[in-house]
């Protein structure tokens, strides 16, 4: 009668294995490792020498699977990624406009090209009406430009001329006029945007007298 290989003429090789692949591998197949290990070792305390060997072979077979699938993780990791299509402007789009949501009683200085503005305002997707960007984010501080600069986009610097302070407009932006084919963060590539503006304090300004005159 031939004596039962001892596991432990065994046990150096799966470990080898287990340590080569271990830091690649997925969670559960270290668990399964762990456990079939812990499995093994007691049955050889236990003198389960034929139950030993059966789990060492489990072993082998999960270190196998293990393997390939690390095989095939590499192998898509390193095919290449297909293009993502171009995106194309929309068929229609909106028309710019200016609508005066709330004029001042008095009105007495204008905002012109080149005026300082402070305005708080809120800018909304017109296709979703998720909001994108607010001036309400930066500790509700007015947010300060000059107008007609390149600090800004163009609707801007066209839909909030001749404005007065207190004054409140609502712009309704098609892409073209905004971040056109490219986008920018919170606003996809050909996204017709609307704002809501309140003119908080007007500097470097024209009076109004002045400007009919």
């Amino acid at each position: 009668h031939q004596q039962a290989q001892h596991p432990d003429r065994r046990m150096p090789h799966a470990w080898r294995l287990l340590l080569v692949t271990g830091a690649a591998a997925k969670v559960d197949y270290a668990v399964k490792l762990q456990q079939t290990l812990g499995s093994a070792s007691i049955a050889e305390k236990a003198g389960e020498f034929s139950k030993a060997l059966s789990k060492l072979s489990e072993l082998e077979g999960l270190l196998s699977k293990w393997r390939d699938a690390l095989t095939v993780a590499q192998q898509e990791a390193r095919a290449p990624k297909p293009a993502d299509e171009p995106l194309l402007p929309p068929d229609e789009s909106i028309e710019f406009s200016v609508n005066r949501t709330h004029i001042p009683e008095r009105c007495t200085r204008t905002s012109q090209t080149g005026s300082t503005m402070k305005v708080h305002y809120v800018g909304k997707l017109v296709k979703t009406g998720k909001m994108f960007a607010s001036s309400f984010h930066t500790g509700s501080q007015p947010f300060r430009f000059v107008l007609g600069s390149k600090d800004v986009i163009d609707a801007w610097n066209q839909g909030l001329l001749d404005m007065c302070e207190g004054e409140r407009r609502r712009l309704m932006v098609p892409w073209t006029l905004g971040y056109g084919e490219e986008g920018t963060k919170g606003v996809p590539p050909y996204s017709d945007l609307q704002y809501d503006f309140e003119l908080v304090e007007l500097s470097s300004f024209k009076s109004k007298r002045k400007a009919e005159l």
